[in-house]
């Protein structure tokens, strides 16, 4: 699954039901880093042009999977199967997400 930012400034999630690969894809080079962190700010923390940090309540509170019981306890086992790899922060209640930085077709 991942988080995509359009180059229009919105927000959808993709691939939603793949708990195996996660990242964030934003549209736009690496110049846009300032841009995203600001359209990102209630969904993710970037603290580098790589990685982020990807807000689970953010996540669950998308509308498409808010209420589907299904999505959200596969959400729950893939973050469980990620601590031990150091890629969920408890404290921000976020998980580690590579950044994948895609030129507009």
């Amino acid at each position: 699954m991942f988080v995509k930012l359009a180059a229009d400034g919105s927000v959808s999630l993709e691939d939603r039901d793949n708990f195996r690969a996660f990242k964030l894809v934003i549209e736009g080079g690496p110049a846009r880093l300032d841009q995203a962190r600001r359209a990102l700010l209630n969904t993710a923390e970037l603290p580098t042009q790589a990685d982020a940090w990807i807000f689970e309540k953010a996540l669950r509170q998308r509308p498409e999977v808010a209420n589907d019981a299904t999505w959200q306890a596969s959400l729950g086992g893939m973050i469980e199967k990620a601590k031990p790899h150091g890629w969920i922060d408890e404290q921000k209640q976020a998980i580690k997400a590579h950044i994948e930085w895609t030129e507009k077709p």
